[in-house]
């Protein structure tokens, strides 16, 4: 699907247009065969188009034929492929500005065309303020994984299985944003490098407080991964715990009825015995005896534990 937005230094604010128009922004998202043919007739090279389509791209910053092109990732689209993010490509040429997807990114563009107040034509600053908005979308997406976690890890001894598996999800998305995150910090900072773009120094302070961003964002994800892992670890430790301390109670358990168990065989065979049997206190001696012997065991195994 192809949408047309534009705006300018005098109406910042970005309204949808019905036709495409110099310095405006161009919005494909889940291109068919013949959109794909419209933007490779604006210029786009179909290679990196191809590419902006794959979902497991990886971030990287190209110059072609005067385009410059800037692919990263989406943070929890939906996607088919990968469920926690999505390829995006970013292209301009001074004319136009094109952003290309392969999914729906209408939960992050519609906030950012309703809020945001800047010229089409910028397209330079028009590609930062979407790149920090791609970047503020990764902090509340790990905020709330950080505030999840610290809810569910308040007592270790209560973790769950299904917490367990729940943290096991969170890592794929750590990692996930991770393998995204640091491909596109290094594509920043070969932006602020180049040469060939002309940033403004405005433009260029921009750049370095996204690389810092992109950092901490970053390393908050290692943290959080150190956390999972830790977590597990400890899940691991108390579940063994837990068995062994089950194990001793069975083995104990088994000690204890082991007496009683072979008084009652003994007494139970069809043969004479050395003592009178047959006695109305004899029954009782022996309930007296076994139990005595099966508190006696039990008791020494549970002091020798202490």
């Amino acid at each position: 699907m192809l949408r047309y937005y534009f705006s300018s230094v005098r109406q910042p604010t970005i309204l949808q247009q019905e036709a495409l128009r110099l310095d405006s922004w161009l919005r494909c998202e889940q291109p068919n065969d013949s959109e794909i043919s419209q933007l490779i007739e604006q210029g786009i090279a179909a290679d990196i188009l191809s590419d902006a389509l794959d979902p497991h791209e990886v971030p990287r910053l190209e110059f072609e034929d005067g385009w410059t092109y800037f692919i990263t990732r989406v943070p929890d689209i939906g996607d088919d492929f990968n469920d926690f993010t999505t390829p995006i490509l970013f292209a301009f040429n001074g004319r136009q500005f094109v952003t290309v997807s392969r999914d729906s990114l209408g939960r992050l563009w519609q906030p950012f065309i309703d809020r945001s107040q800047v010229a089409t034509g910028q397209q330079k600053r028009l590609l930062l303020i979407m790149i920090d908005t791609i970047a503020m979308s990764y902090q509340n997406r790990v905020a709330a994984i950080n505030r999840q976690m610290r809810a569910a890890t308040t007592n270790i001894v209560n973790l769950r299985p299904r917490d367990i598996t729940t943290f096991v999800e969170y890592e794929r998305k750590l990692n996930d944003y991770l393998d995204a995150l640091i491909p596109t910090n290094t594509a920043l900072e070969m932006l602020l490098n180049n040469r060939q773009l002309r940033f403004r120094d405005d433009d260029l302070d921009e750049i370095e407080d996204l690389s810092v961003d992109l950092e901490q964002v970053i390393a908050r994800c290692k943290s959080l991964l150190r956390t999972i892992t830790n977590v597990r670890d400890s899940y691991r430790a108390v579940m063994d715990t837990r068995l062994n301390e089950t194990m001793r109670i069975l083995t104990v358990a088994t000690l204890a009825l082991t007496i009683p168990t072979m008084l009652a065989g003994l007494f139970g065979m069809n043969v004479k015995f050395p003592f009178d049997t047959e006695s109305g206190t004899a029954f009782w001696q022996i309930v007296a005896v076994s139990v005595i012997a099966a508190g006696l065991i039990s008791f020494y195994f549970i002091t020798r534990r202490r």
